[in-house]
Parts: structure tokens; C-alpha cells; sequence
């Protein structure tokens, strides 16, 4: 069996989005968006549109969606990239300071983001210390000009390199 360090080191070979997960938490002494930074979301069907969101089981945003009973997935841009720090280090109360947001589907959505998704919660599974979120989509938006921002070796990068190909290979046989 492998070491949790082996295995962090292994999934950093793994490319993935960078996403903030966010949700309005209704209760509690500060009502208002919440969110985290997450990097286990992937779309899950088609048939219906759907998505799985795996979040740490113990954080305010788990409790804020299951309250909720809804949540957002937003695709950070590469203009974004300072918010992957502030919504994984900053103190709740603080990582929305600042940063414009909007309702859709009553759901915060981060406006400049590559993409957002946003979800009504199917189900939640606790598995071991995280919260597996199936999540039904009630709208999605993506903007082709914004970068995706993409984790990869412990570093934000981005897939450019991909769209670059794209126009240059795809688009112009």
C-alpha cells in the first residue's frame, strides 16, 4: 500500500481545473456566499447533464450546500489565478472580499471565469474525509476567450499550448 506523500506526489502528475466551489449559505452568523478551491470535479452524464464534486467533509461549504441544496462549479481563468490561494488559505469571511460575483439560479457565480456550472445537489456520500457531491445541472456558461487555469505539478499553468494547436491544426487544415 502506498504512503499519503507517495500518493500526493503521483496525482500531482495529473493535470486538472482549477475550480472554486460555491454555494450561499443561508444560516449561521454570516449569511453570504461561500466557497473553497477544488480540483475533484468532473462531469459525471450527459443524460441527464450532471457533475461529481468531492470536498472536504468537515468544510463550511459542504454544510453551506447541503443546506443550500445547490452549489456552483466556476472554472478559474488565468486572470483568476490569485484566487486559488485566497479561497484555499484565507479565512472564510474573507475570500469573497473583493472579487465580483453574481446570482444565477440562485447559486454565487464568480464573474471572469472560464466556466461556471451551476447545480442542483442529486446526493452526497461521505467517503472517509470528504463529501462526494452528484450535482444536476440547471446552467452552464463558458467563455472561449477566457484561459483556463489547469494545476498541474503543484503549479497553476495553463492548456494554451492545446488551443494553439487547436487553431493552428484544427481550425486551419
Amino acid at each position: 500500500m502506498t504512503d499519503a506523500a507517495a500518493f500526493r506526489a503521483a496525482m500531482a502528475h495529473m493535470p486538472t481545473s482549477v475550480t472554486v466551489v460555491t454555494a450561499y449559505a443561508a444560516d449561521g452568523t454570516r449569511p453570504g456566499p461561500v466557497g473553497c478551491t477544488a480540483s475533484a470535479v468532473l462531469s459525471l452524464s450527459l443524460r441527464p447533464p450532471s457533475l461529481l464534486v468531492s470536498l472536504a467533509a468537515t468544510g463550511r461549504t459542504v454544510r453551506a450546500i447541503r443546506r443550500a441544496g445547490g452549489f456552483a462549479v466556476n472554472v478559474l481563468s488565468w486572470e483568476q489565478r490569485e484566487l486559488t490561494r485566497r479561497f484555499a488559505e484565507e479565512p472564510p469571511c474573507r475570500r469573497f472580499d473583493g472579487v465580483p460575483w453574481a446570482y444565477e439560479q440562485g447559486q454565487p457565480v464568480l464573474i471572469g471565469a472560464a466556466a461556471s456550472v451551476v447545480c442542483a445537489v442529486d446526493s452526497c456520500y461521505d467517503v472517509w474525509d470528504h463529501t462526494l457531491l452528484v450535482g444536476r445541472v440547471l446552467h452552464s456558461a463558458h467563455h472561449p476567450d477566457r484561459t483556463p487555469l489547469v494545476y498541474h505539478r503543484h503549479t497553476c499553468t495553463t492548456a494554451r499550448w492545446q488551443s494553439d494547436y487547436h487553431r493552428a491544426v484544427v481550425d486551419n487544415p
